[in-house]
């Protein structure tokens, strides 16, 4: 396989990846908020922050928060941009996955450009935000039923748990599950609502109550997302593929220890005792053990193509 040729399948599962992830937290971001009593501050800016916007100091409200996130194309983590990535790595690559999976993804892309600004509100977005989730759900469905299970399936799958894992550590950051500025006091009486939309982020909330009780405790929700092997979305799940993945491909040059000494990390967390700051910090930690193994697979494995891998 021309190395070109992977690098546009990896970013493609990345893009489509990014996408519904994004999606999902912008629905549960919507959920606290409806849940949460009124007067009760909302950290827009944060939220924006943990998407790798700079900090300009400008003040957000939702609806502006919610435009860059999911339509923007100015936004190079947008629902839309990322779409439109995507469906540009699939574009060079129609011959190696299923038609299938092609016109699903070139439907989700119309959706969004048709979308306007205009009238763009809480219940339009949510239905938006829903559809991409549907359409994505789509393209997996279609990977999984038709895509052979050849090389090119590797790097598909590299690309989509890399993503997913990075995406995990955004959403378990306390700048998201706990996103009242300055309020930690009065945060804590409601943490068990950003617990209940993490997991519902991740579609993980029954798999959750039939593991801990119904108990939405910081420490066992934490331990569910980033450590249960059990359930397919939690961090250490998509490591174990990754994994499995880098040994798979042939003539193997990237090293599995640059997965599994963020593994061992994730391992030897007092989730029950870590601050919400140290959190933030391991986190910010393991984005960049992510970033460290993606440039590796980059440099042994891809031609580097500025227009694309963004």
């Amino acid at each position: 396989m021309l190395a070109r040729v992977a690098s546009h399948l990896y970013w493609l599962s990345r893009y489509i990846e990014r996408a519904e992830a994004t999606s999902r937290l912008a629905i549960a971001a919507s959920d606290t908020i409806l849940d949460l009593p009124d007067g009760l501050p909302y950290d827009w800016e944060s939220l924006m922050q943990v998407f790798g916007s700079e900090d300009s100091g400008q003040s957000f409200a939702e609806a502006e928060v919610m435009e860059q996130l999911i339509l923007s194309l100015d936004h190079p983590g947008s629902i839309r941009s990322s779409i439109a990535s995507a469906r540009e790595n699939a574009r060079v690559t129609r011959d190696l996955i299923p038609k299938d999976a092609w016109v699903a993804l070139n439907e989700l892309h119309g959706v969004l450009e048709r979308q306007s600004f205009a009238g763009f509100d809480r219940s339009i977005r949510i239905r938006l935000l829903k559809q991409v989730i549907a359409g994505c759900r789509l393209w997996h469905g279609c990977l999984m039923s038709n895509q052979a299970r050849d090389l090119g399936w590797l790097f598909l799958r590299l690309g989509d748990r890399i993503e997913h894992a990075d995406m995990v550590s955004r959403l378990v950051d306390p700048r998201v599950t706990q996103m009242v500025p300055g309020e930690v006091s009065r945060w804590s009486s409601y943490e068990a609502i950003g617990w209940q939309n993490l997991l519902s982020a991740l579609g993980g909330v029954e798999l959750y109550r039939h593991s801990a009780n119904n108990r939405l405790r910081r420490g066992d929700v934490l331990r569910f997302v980033l450590r249960d092997p059990a359930f397919p979305q939690s961090m250490v799940s998509s490591l174990n593929r990754i994994q499995i993945c880098l040994k798979t491909i042939p003539h193997q040059r990237v090293p599995v220890d640059l997965v599994s000494g963020i593994t061992q990390g994730l391992e030897v967390l007092d989730l029950d005792r870590l601050s919400p700051d140290l959190l933030t910090e391991n986190m910010d930690w393991i984005q960049k053990g992510l970033e460290s193994l993606h440039e590796r697979i980059s440099a042994e494995y891809f031609y580097f193509n500025k227009a694309l891998d963004v």
